[in-house]
């Protein structure tokens, strides 16, 4: 059951970033400016690539390193249109980044053409009707590729590639995220509201009722047509609540106080990119002793593997990127050097 439910961390990241980076485009534009493109792209070209390319030179260069067979041409990689088409093999789950490198092409021009131009409600209906829109879509697709499937046949009929990979079927995460950040920073008194007191728990019940539901669609109608049309738009609206219902200044300070957690926000984007080969590593190297792929053991020594290359790759790598970066737009804005940010 958890591991059908892992799928939906994915989605916590599509909301994540679209709040983020929306935040970050969307700032200048309620202090009357238009957001730097050049500066943008400067700071996540400097923040993504460089880990990024390490270890994908690895799967690349070093077979031993990848968990699979890398079938998918280098090109696709590196033009981070590995997602359509896409069937899992090495360093497959990057299919994620390449819906959000989609992100960082679209939304920056979005917010240039409508800045000044449309009124918020405009705004939730736009990012509303492209949610149904995805939601018809995917059940088109479903409909015409896998209606005539039993159940056990849907994933190995390309499912994932047709419904799971594609940008065209996960954007409700993102599409969420980019609203409230809107909503943060065009209506700064209605998210004051909605990050404090009641009104904060209502939102944590209301996100973990969605959760709940996505969970209750997972046991009873995996990939089925209901399961397809709902669970994304549940799931980015469940992380979408509580996100918010986090946001509260008493939520706020718990989570700040918790061990490991500025750690593991430092780290994020280099766990993500080695989590699967390590491992895969670590599974392999425990077999021999009779401990499968869940045993705590093979676990622990997985995470043991993918913190101390984690932590190698953000001291190695990030952080002198992210020093480059600064220097580059301090250069940019003839300003003092500002503080390298994860952002």
């Amino acid at each position: 059951m958890l591991a059908n439910f892992g799928w939906t961390g994915v989605e916590l990241f599509f909301v994540l970033s679209g709040f983020l980076i929306g935040s970050q485009l969307m700032e200048p534009v309620s202090r009357g400016e238009a957001p730097s493109l050049k500066r943008f792209y400067l700071r996540r070209s400097l923040r993504i690539l460089p880990p990024y390319l390490i270890v994908l030179a690895l799967y690349l260069f070093v077979p031993a390193w990848s968990e699979r067979p890398v079938e998918t041409p280098a090109w696709r990689f590196l033009t981070f249109t590995q997602n359509f088409g896409l069937r899992r093999n090495g360093f497959s789950h990057a299919w994620s980044l390449c819906v959000e490198e989609h992100f960082y092409l679209v939304l920056p021009l979005t917010v240039l053409a409508l800045r000044g131009r449309v009124r918020a409600a405009h705004l939730l209906v736009g990012a509303a009707g492209l949610m149904l829109g995805g939601m018809l879509l995917r059940a088109g697709l479903w409909q015409r590729h896998f209606s005539m499937l039993a159940p056990e046949d849907v994933a190995w009929r390309g499912y994932d590639t047709l419904l799971y990979y594609p940008t065209y079927a996960r954007l409700d995460g993102l599409l969420c995220g980019a609203m409230l950040a809107a909503l943060r920073v065009f209506r700064p008194a209605a998210w004051e509201r909605w990050t404090r007191g009641a009104r904060a728990g209502v939102l944590a019940g209301a996100g973990l009722a969605c959760l709940g539901a996505v969970f209750w669609l997972n046991e009873e109608h995996f990939r089925g047509l209901v399961h397809t049309m709902l669970a994304f738009p549940l799931t980015s609206l469940g992380y979408a609540a509580l996100l918010v219902a986090m946001a509260s200044p008493s939520a706020s300070r718990v989570c700040a106080r918790l061990p490991g957690v500025k750690t593991f926000a430092l780290l994020s984007f280099t766990i993500y990119l080695t989590h699967k080969a390590l491992q895969h590593a670590a599974r392999v190297a425990l077999e021999p002793y009779g401990l499968d792929a869940f045993h705590p053991l093979t676990l622990l020594a997985g995470a043991g593997a993918v913190l101390l290359a984690s932590l190698a790759l953000h001291h190695g790598v990030e952080r002198p990127a992210l020093k480059w970066r600064s220097r580059l737009e301090a250069r940019l804005s003839r300003e003092p050097t500002p503080r390298p940010a994860l952002r």
